[in-house]
């Protein structure tokens, strides 16, 4: 993944891994709203920036998978936050945050809370935490204690839902209440199963998935994951896609939404609706311009 995505209050954020790691926010026309900022630990080094999510603070808080830890800045690129999980650097430790992947945030009056998503082949991959770094819980996976994830990529969470995209296993698995609730295998146009790579909950519980690489394909499915339509497929004129790293989306309040997805391993971002009409892609990524490579 060389790229991630947070879409909060009709503010885009866009993180990408060039060199260095950057950030930048934009709104929906693709407009930059600021410079951004690279992201750097506490002793100036870069940060391997994985996924990203923002809080209602406007706190960016970055999965950092070369140090495995979670860590917030605000929008002048200081670090305010960091947790580091509470076990050794090994892969299947309750507590380890080695190879994070991704983070997102769920908040309400009384607490903010973290789900952490770890890659591999693991049975304490998606766990929770709060904003100071206690831990909550270490969600099962398919409601077994015993069970393993299988290269979990993506975690998005949307009010009591949390939803965990494996890779490896072609599937998304659903969490209520931090409690297994069912999984699905999603299916494009053409009905063969594919890989969600990322996915982004809706209002109305839908969800969207990017999924594959080349071919890839951008999916609308209901609650229970049926597909209700493929929105953006490789090789399709108006609405091509290639190596998706991340999706984000926002309702509009009109029935519709905005959708934004990262591909060509960072090198893109566009934005579609829910009918697949691709409105145009970011002229400008953090540390890149996108049209020097076109």
């Amino acid at each position: 993944m060389q790229g991630s995505l947070a879409l909060r209050a009709g503010v885009l954020y866009v993180a990408r891994q060039a060199q260095a790691s950057f950030v930048r926010p934009y709104d929906l026309d693709g407009r930059p709203l600021g410079a951004g900022f690279a992201l750097r630990d506490e002793h100036g080094a870069s940060v391997r920036a994985g996924g990203i999510d923002v809080d209602s603070d406007r706190q960016v808080w970055v999965a950092d998978r070369a140090q495995g830890c979670v860590r917030a800045f605000n929008l002048f690129g200081r670090q305010t936050a960091r947790i580091d999980g509470e076990a050794p650097q090994r892969d299947d430790l309750r507590g380890s945050l080695r190879d994070v992947a991704d983070v997102a945030l769920s908040e309400d009056d009384e607490q903010r809370t973290l789900a952490v998503v770890c890659s591999g082949w693991r049975r304490h991959a998606l766990q929770t935490y709060r904003a100071d770094g206690r831990p909550l819980a270490s969600l099962r996976p398919l409601g077994d204690p015993l069970a393993r994830f299988n290269d979990a990529q993506r975690v998005a969470v949307r009010g009591r839902y949390t939803y965990v995209c494996e890779y490896g296993a072609a599937r998304v698995q659903v969490f209520r209440d931090r409690e297994h609730l069912f999984a699905f295998r999603p299916v494009d146009g053409r009905g063969a199963n594919v890989q969600p790579a990322a996915l982004a909950p809706l209002d109305d519980g839908r969800l969207v998935i990017a999924a594959g690489a080349e071919p890839a394909c951008l999916l609308l499915v209901d609650g229970s994951g049926r597909l209700v339509r493929e929105l953006a497929r490789t090789g399709r004129e108006t609405a091509d896609i290639r190596h998706p790293g991340d999706v984000a989306a926002e309702d509009d309040g009109c029935g519709g939404a905005r959708i934004a997805l990262i591909d060509r391993d960072g090198e893109r971002v566009q934005v579609f609706n829910l009918e697949g009409v691709c409105h145009g892609q970011l002229d400008e990524l953090p540390g890149h311009a996108v049209g020097d490579l076109q």
